[in-house]
């Protein structure tokens, strides 16, 4: 019996993916989800929730099957099972068996492929998965979650594990449920898709664990301030206790925006912040660079630095910009003054929608944020004193 139930929640691990087209960044995601399952032993849970994207693709590699395998063996020798859904990703994309199916035998359960699915590990314990829903299946989605509210009113302790874009929480495009349509009967929803993390403790506590490793340069900025890490979740008749571990040991990524003229000093001020903070990994440059097209000039600079650092190859632009950088801990009205090169009324209008879009939900951001503009242009406020 598992009256109490603690458990690590986590996701979009994406076994597999060779960001860059590079062999150490394929080893980088295997290390992080390694990490993730070391946690786990160590927090002594019952139990693991993976929230979808397991592989970065529907047809792993062997080396991506035979990882997993390990980690597996690894929760099974302690009685530790996993339960997961699909995510976009790891759905196959013809009439095939999911790959994270076949490891059935070591414990893991994979769940909601077509429909909700339920586990009962006691009285009053119960887990549901419904996997992603994208295209003609999207259609379906609130029937799925209002089935699963219903499911979930006779068990105190009850987690829903689920794996798509949730307004509010990622870009319109993106959104598959409206936030108003999640299930409110269940004690804790355990979401993935979006791969910057994030916890929400009312009205029901839900969370975005996020990635363990980064996927792309649009994660640098969040993985800087925060880090990745793993949710771990007590739960106690209904009651949530939430904390966040951190893992260790995902390879730092930066990004300069740059001129030809500062290029090595820009580089420089980055490598002495981040070159040690984990220890056997170099981090991961990436650049652009305005006003020259000279890419000899870099390769040259670039190897000055090989012994600190990875390069990805440098984007350089002709036209000379402002050089804002990514990734940095600057103020951000600093950062909208520069690329609006002074402009003090483009400057605050930037500022409140940035902080408008952070902090409300889709839909009002929107809203909030057309009247800004509206009021900006009755001010005639594009007209500098």
């Amino acid at each position: 019996m598992v009256d109490s139930p603690r458990f690590m929640h986590f996701s979009d691990t994406h076994l597999g993916n060779r960001e860059y087209m590079m062999d150490l960044r394929e080893a980088d995601f295997y290390e992080a989800f390694n990490e993730a399952v070391d946690i786990a032993l160590e927090e002594h849970v019952d139990f693991v929730i993976h929230s979808g994207d397991l592989f970065d693709t529907w047809g792993p590699s062997n080396r991506a099957l035979s990882e997993l395998k390990d980690s597996m063996l690894r929760l099974k020798e302690k009685n530790i099972r996993t339960y997961m859904v699909m995510g976009d990703h790891d759905r196959p994309r013809r009439t095939d068996y999911p790959a994270a199916s076949i490891f059935d035998f070591l414990g893991l359960t994979l769940m909601g492929a077509e429909d909700v699915d339920t586990v009962y590990i006691d009285d009053d314990t119960l887990i549901a998965g419904i996997s992603n829903m994208k295209g003609s299946r999207r259609d379906t989605l609130p029937q799925m979650y209002a089935k699963a509210d219903t499911m979930a009113k006779d068990h105190r302790n009850s987690i829903l594990i689920s794996h798509q874009g949730v307004s509010g929480y990622t870009h319109p495009e993106d959104v598959q449920i409206q936030e108003i349509d999640l299930p409110g009967s269940f004690a804790y929803l355990a979401f993935g898709h979006v791969h910057v993390s994030s916890y929400r403790a009312r009205p029901t506590p839900f969370s975005y664990a996020g990635s363990t490793e980064i996927n792309s340069a649009s994660e640098i900025e969040a993985f800087l301030r925060d880090g990745k890490a793993v949710n771990i979740v007590d739960l106690e008749k209904g009651e949530v206790s939430f904390s966040r571990r951190k893992l260790t040991r995902p390879r730092i990524q930066v990004k300069i925006v740059t001129t030809r003229e500062n290029f090595t000093d820009d580089v420089e001020r980055v490598l002495q912040k981040y070159e040690n903070v984990v220890p056997g990994k170099k981090p991961l440059v990436l650049s652009e660079v305005h006003g020259s097209t000279d890419f000899s000039y870099f390769r040259e600079k670039i190897a000055t630095f090989s012994d600190r650092a990875i390069f990805r190859r440098p984007l350089l632009v002709k036209e000379s910009a402002p050089a804002v950088k990514i990734g940095e801990h600057l103020d951000r009205r600093t950062l909208f003054q520069e690329y609006f090169r002074g402009n003090k009324s483009m400057t605050e209008l930037a500022l409140a929608a940035y902080n408008t879009a952070t902090s409300e939900s889709a839909e009002s951001a929107k809203q909030r944020i057309l009247g800004l503009i509206l009021d900006r242009e009755i001010k005639g406020a594009d007209k500098e004193p």
